[in-house]
């Protein structure tokens, strides 16, 4: 019975503390705001920053937090609580597609990449092998796993050397490409046409306390 009672007299505090947090959560409208308020509720909820960006996320929720304008909201109740999605900002930039070897001359020498790189364009011009699997055999780049697929990448991501060398070639086209000073040297094939790519950034929050 002590402690009905007591609950009884927590319920007004925590629904009091629910809604001071969700009212906080409407007021913001930046990113600066959002990290401001991850900073000052770190204990009372758990949250995150995310961006989405249209044609990498496809899935149901994904979708349709684009469909939110800025500063709407989408609330998904589950058995383990709440969850809100908060979208901060929306806008479109230019994104570029690429897949990539990767060779570190800390580890080879160049004279030994060079050769190598030789080889590759070679085996590629004559169609004797595929970008994906010379990539998963010999690249260093995380993405050799996935073949070297870069994905769509948002222009500011690497070096403006880097990207022009992109920019200035045509789809389809493999070239080599040497950052010297940073020791690192690719293989590089332009996979797509330049696109303007909708991004949002999402505010999510969860484990309301």
């Amino acid at each position: 019975m002590k402690y009905y009672f007591t609950l009884l007299l927590l319920i007004p505090f925590i629904s009091f503390s629910q809604a001071k947090l969700e009212a906080s959560i409407d007021s913001i409208s930046t990113k600066e705001e959002a990290k401001a308020f991850l900073k000052s509720y770190k204990n009372e909820a758990k949250g995150k920053l995310i961006t989405f960006n249209k044609e990498k996320h496809k899935t149901k929720l994904a979708k349709e937090l684009f469909e939110l304008s800025k500063g709407g909201k989408k609330v998904i109740k589950s058995e383990n609580g709440k969850t809100i999605y908060k979208l901060i900002d929306k806008k479109t930039s230019s994104h570029y597609k690429a897949s990539i070897m990767l060779f570190d001359s800390k580890k080879t020498t160049i004279s030994e990449i060079n050769s190598l790189r030789s080889f590759i364009l070679k085996g590629l011009k004559n169609k004797e092998h595929k970008f994906e699997n010379l990539a998963r055999v010999y690249s260093a780049h995380p993405t050799a796993k996935t073949g070297g697929d870069l994905g769509w990448v948002k222009k500011g991501t690497f070096s403006k050397r880097f990207e022009k060398a992109i920019a200035d070639k045509r789809v389809g086209q493999v070239f080599s490409f040497d950052e010297h000073r940073e020791k690192k040297h690719y293989v590089i094939m332009k996979t797509e046409d330049n696109q303007n790519i909708e991004e949002i950034t999402v505010l999510k929050i969860s484990e309301l306390n």
